[in-house]
C-alpha cells in the first residue's frame, strides 16, 4: 500500500467519477480577459452565489453575459 496521500491522482490518473466538463469547456474555447469595476456589494453577492452553486465566478459571469446578449 502506498503512503501517497493524493492516491492515484498524483500519478496523473483521473477517476472516472470526476467531473471534468468545466475544465474541458475552458480548454476548447478561445478566451480573453475582461476587467471591469463593479460595486463591492455586487462582487460579494457574486462570490457567495458562486460558492453556493460550486461554480467558478468566471463561468457565472460568462453565463450571465451570454444570456443577456442573446439576440
Amino acid at each position: 500500500m502506498s503512503d501517497d496521500v493524493f492516491g492515484s491522482a498524483s500519478e496523473g490518473n483521473v477517476s472516472s467519477q470526476q467531473d471534468t466538463s468545466d475544465l474541458q469547456e475552458d480548454v476548447e474555447q478561445d478566451t480573453t480577459q475582461l476587467n471591469v469595476e463593479i460595486p463591492s456589494e455586487l462582487h460579494r453577492r457574486l462570490k457567495a452565489k458562486s460558492a453556493l452553486e460550486d461554480k467558478p465566478m468566471k463561468r457565472m459571469v460568462a453565463d450571465i453575459l451570454d444570456r443577456n446578449l442573446e439576440t
